[in-house]
């Protein structure tokens, strides 16, 4: 039997993943409860939170089979961040939220800049105006469905609304509040000169707490429908990407890291926010006051290799199928067929817009360079090279503060060792793995979960209970090379952006039938 356990909850893009985690940081059971997104033209991506709440019901009770419910001394999460979710005066969501990845906001963001300086926005908030934050998704909601502002009682997150589901309460955390972009990062407080900016009341956003706060307690209506011991503490957790950095041993200022996922970001944890000049990275509040993790986030990652493989790769996934293994290893074994560069092939990977480093919601993906001789293999090797090259340029915006001797990678993609090889040789630095890199965001919501309840002390006694495993050193001619094509790599994305908005007159064209 275990004396206490910790609960956690991470609410990705594509499922909740429940895992129950003992004191010492071992994994007791885990979970994965899936849930649809909704793509729609326009650069529209939703979801709809009974689906959030299906999934938690069912990733609880089966992640607990076998478990006394006593023994979960604490429930915590991690979330999707930077989405919009609208409640109504009784709690309930009105209509789908509104997701990260959705952009469909551009307009919005465009007609905020010309109502504050974006130099002070960014020093209020820590982050650049972008359709892909709260407050521009909000806005499109004001300007084209009034019905549903006029409805509207709070704003959420995903995991703010689980919490009120289990707990009746109505809160947020510090970071997923900084990654809103109507926070003020320092002071930590709903921002009055960005409410009063675009005339909403300060009161339709949750009150905000730190990380480690017990938001609540699960309610008897709760525990019938998740299985869960009535009056079990619930600490509020934290976004997803600050629940990563704690994952990732990311706790002080000489730590770096890259999660690599369906998006991808590299972040540190600081002192005080990194105000870069050109603004392509930005800030979120991280669990400790006095910490601030300036981050830089690219929008599809292993999207675009997911897309690589769906859209190009049937052979491998049929193969896969026969084979009963993972098409991802049959792709792999084409890419370490191809060297370095690809034979003269570059992938930009801005399937869906871009966030770091370019704040371009109308970027579109490319592949440049193909000839009547390129090999599948190069187009897949291109499509990792192209990730990795895109990471690089918010590595490179980050060299002012980086105090980092090696890179621990994490997050899905981590599992392939061509992705970590093709980091350490594109970043020029060793990438590190440890027996977290799973489920990385879970561990960091169990470890503020911990704290929440004095089981920890500190977000540092993650160092205590991670173990590090492999490091993949660089190699030199690897490195070299990727230092002379990264400029090239950067002037073909500026080259292309004047034709991105042309390109979308194109977009869902009919041909009309001849008379």
């Amino acid at each position: 039997m275990f004396d206490k356990l910790i609960l956690s909850h991470n609410l990705g893009t594509t499922g909740d993943k429940a895992v129950v985690y003992d004191e010492k940081g071992h994994i007791i059971s885990s979970w994965l409860s899936l849930y649809r997104v909704i793509y729609n033209e326009g650069n529209e991506v939703e979801q709809d939170p009974n689906d959030w709440w299906r999934a938690v019901c069912e990733s609880t009770r089966k992640v607990m089979r076998g478990i006394n419910e006593k023994s979960i001394a604490v429930v915590t999460f991690s979330g999707q961040m930077m989405g919009c979710l609208c409640l109504d005066k009784a709690g309930d969501p009105i209509g789908n939220a509104i997701i990260w990845a959705d952009m469909r906001s551009a307009k919005e963001s465009l007609q905020l800049s010309s109502q504050i300086d974006e130099k002070l926005f960014f020093h209020i908030t820590g982050h650049k105006m972008s359709a892909s934050y709260t407050l521009s998704k909000l806005i499109w909601i004001m300007n084209h469905r009034p019905d549903q502002f006029a409805k509207t009682s709070k704003i959420v997150q995903a995991k703010d609304y689980i919490v009120y589901r289990l707990t009746g309460s109505i809160v947020t955390d510090y970071s997923d509040a900084s990654g809103t972009n109507l926070f003020n990062l320092t002071k930590r407080e709903w921002s009055r000169t960005l409410t009063s900016i675009i005339g909403i009341s300060p009161k339709l956003l949750p009150e905000a707490i730190p990380s480690t706060e017990i938001a609540g307690h699960v309610t008897l209506e709760a525990s019938i429908a998740t299985g869960l011991l009535p009056g079990t503490p619930v600490v509020i957790g934290a976004g997803d990407g600050i629940c990563a950095a704690i994952g990732g041993g990311c706790t002080t200022d000489e730590d770096a890291y890259l999660y690599y996922g369906s998006s991808a970001w590299i972040g540190m944890t600081k002192k005080s926010p990194y105000w870069e000049p050109a603004m392509r990275t930005f800030n979120w509040a991280f669990i400790q006051p006095d910490q601030i993790s300036p981050c830089g986030t690219m929008q599809a990652a292993g999207s675009s290799l997911d897309w690589m493989k769906d859209e190009l790769a049937r052979e491998e996934v049929n193969q896969a199928e026969i084979q009963r293994t993972n098409p991802q290893h049959l792709i792999e074994m084409l890419v370490s067929q191809s060297p370095p560069g690809a034979n003269g092939l570059l992938f930009l990977p801005y399937l869906m817009g871009e966030r770091s480093p370019y704040w371009n919601p109308q970027a579109r993906g490319a592949l440049l360079g193909l000839k009547k001789n390129t090999r599948r293999a190069d187009v897949f090797r291109a499509c990792y090279e192209g990730v990795a090259l895109n990471l690089k340029i918010i590595w490179e915006a980050f060299k002012p503060i980086n105090k980092a001797n090696q890179l621990v990678v994490i997050g899905g993609q981590a599992n392939s060792d061509i992705n970590k090889h093709i980091i350490a040789d594109t970043f020029g630095i060793p990438v590190v793995s440890h027996n977290h890199l799973k489920d990385s965001k879970n561990f960091g919501a169990a470890i503020i979960g911990g704290m929440g309840i004095g089981m920890y002390e500190d977000a540092h006694v993650v160092k205590t209970l991670l173990h590090y495993e492999r490091i993949i050193q660089p190699v030199a001619e690897h490195v070299e090379f990727y230092n002379r094509l990264l400029p090239l790599y950067e002037d073909v994305y500026q080259d292309l952006v004047g034709y991105y908005q042309k390109l979308e007159q194109f977009t869902n064209h009919t041909e009309v039938p001849h008379a």
